[in-house]
């Protein structure tokens, strides 16, 4: 889950012009012509489904990652890399599947990436060791990966730039909201009904059939092969990718989690060293960065993904550790915040039109910091319904408004034939705030004091803080706009 705006005197969201960002060398941009392929409902259904298996592969497993562990007899720090494996993989190689997405045809690529997530499933379902479901999740987060960016720029082909794009956008982050929220809860009820390998022979089989899908009914796309690659500049940027999210996911652990954080953030630093002098045209062509709208997306979901998923890494725990609830029932009362983001997401897409994209992003980052600030006010005997639900649904309204309003925001001005390397920067900024927010947030309540809920309400101020400082950056911001 990856904006127009108007100048003086022009409508919200007017179809930008044709973009040429000047360059010197091979990695020039160019706007592509090719002309859009006529949208239809079930195109947009199948492209939402797409994007919608990568949110709720990630939610499913939580349920069933018990049980799976019990089979095995993994501890939970080996446990801990069916959700790892997965998100190394799909956060290392968004670059590269956006590359993809823009150098063969669109359709193929998604088809691939869908194809890959079946694949992962099947080793999960016949494994006779842990390794092999680690394995399998590493390839899904791999398919994910191939499969985010092409679905977003197939969106992009679909519904050119204004409101139908717009509202397209909404159902397509509504379908990823969506799909997370449900899986959480089918997760459980798989597991329960047949054991955790169902919920891996369900991912396989749903990725298969919207892979069928997918070829019967979406345009094929027009490749661009006219780019070189370079194989050592490409590597360096994944290395460099893997390396940075890896060193933040153990910045959260102790001890000597701590030096194996340092040393691959300065791997990622020397990796990314040699992609910049290397070139880096095989994956990622620097030329977007010159867009300004590129580049404050990127920013901006940094730090919207810190405030969400680090906040959210919190209520769990107090609903657990302070109130006493089960790990089910904790689960359980954090969904609403999903269906808010469901329900919102739908509705932004004609937001989007009537007051334009800074505005909607603006009010969704705010909304989101307003949420997780009640969450300050929370103590041992607070009610449920008083502050903790009534967070989770303002900031899934705030996510509800933010998520479509940054994927619209990541594509502005940006050429047809780059759209999918475009999207991919978004997504993976994203995962990179998703990292940091936990990681971060956990090391500000661990110095807080010696009380749990004293140290959970700094962690809910600095992620709220955080997250209403880009809301009043991006809303000062206009030249992007």
């Amino acid at each position: 889950m990856t904006l127009h705006t108007a100048r003086r005197g022009h409508a919200p969201n007017a179809a930008p012009s044709p973009t040429v960002i000047r360059q010197k060398g091979p990695s020039t941009l160019r706007a592509g012509t090719a002309p859009p392929s006529r949208p239809t409902l079930l195109a947009l259904l199948v492209l939402s489904a797409a994007a919608g298996l990568d949110a709720g592969s990630v939610a499913v497993l939580n349920s069933a990652l018990p049980a799976l562990g019990a089979e095995f007899g993994a501890a939970p720090q080996a446990l801990s890399w069916a959700v790892s494996g997965y998100a190394l993989a799909f956060a290392g190689l968004l670059l590269a599947g956006g590359a993809l997405a823009d150098r063969f045809p669109r359709r193929r690529v998604l088809t691939a990436g869908l194809l890959a997530l079946a694949a992962g499933a099947l080793p999960a379902v016949a494994a006779t060791d842990f390794w092999m479901v680690a394995a399998g999740r590493v390839l899904q987060g791999a398919g994910a990966a191939i499969t985010i960016p092409a679905a977003t720029a197939l969106v992009a082909d679909l519904y050119p730039a204004g409101p139908a794009r717009s509202r397209a956008l909404g159902v397509f982050a509504s379908a990823q909201a969506g799909s997370y929220g449900a899986g959480l809860v089918l997760g459980g009820v798989l597991t329960g009904a047949a054991g955790w390998r169902l919920v891996f022979a369900v991912q396989g089989a749903s990725a298969l059939l919207t892979a069928l899908a997918a070829v019967r009914v979406l345009p094929e796309g027009a490749p661009d092969r006219g780019r070189s690659v370079d194989p050592v500049g490409g590597a360096a940027l994944v290395a460099t990718v893997v390396l940075l999210v890896l060193g933040v996911d153990l910045l959260s652990h102790r001890g000597a989690g701590r030096l194996f954080a340092v040393t691959a953030v300065a791997g990622a630093v020397g990796a990314g060293t040699l992609w910049w002098r290397r070139g880096g045209d095989a994956l990622f062509d620097r030329a977007l960065l010159r867009i300004a709208a590129v580049r404050t997306s990127a920013a901006t979901a940094v730090a919207f993904y810190f405030c969400v998923n680090g906040s959210l890494f919190f209520v769990p725990l107090y609903l657990q550790d302070v109130r006493g609830m089960s790990p089910a029932g904790s689960g359980l009362a954090v969904l609403p915040v999903s269906a808010a983001v469901t329900v919102t997401a739908l509705l932004t897409g004609r937001l989007l039109e009537r007051v334009g994209a800074r505005t909607v992003l603006t009010a969704g980052l705010l909304l989101t910091g307003a949420g997780v600030a009640m969450w300050c006010l929370t103590d041992t005997q607070s009610p449920y319904w008083w502050p903790v639900f009534a967070g989770l649904v303002v900031t899934g309204i705030g996510q509800g408004l933010a998520f479509p309003a940054l994927t619209v925001l990541g594509l502005r001005g940006v050429p047809q034939d780059r759209q999918g390397a475009a999207s991919a920067v978004t997504a993976t900024a994203l995962q990179i705030g998703s990292g940091l927010g936990p990681a971060v947030l956990a090391g500000a309540a661990s110095v807080a004091g010696p009380s749990v809920l004293s140290g959970q309400h700094v962690a809910f101020v600095a992620a709220a803080g955080t997250v209403v400082l880009a809301g009043g950056v991006v809303a000062g911001v206009r030249r992007a706009w």
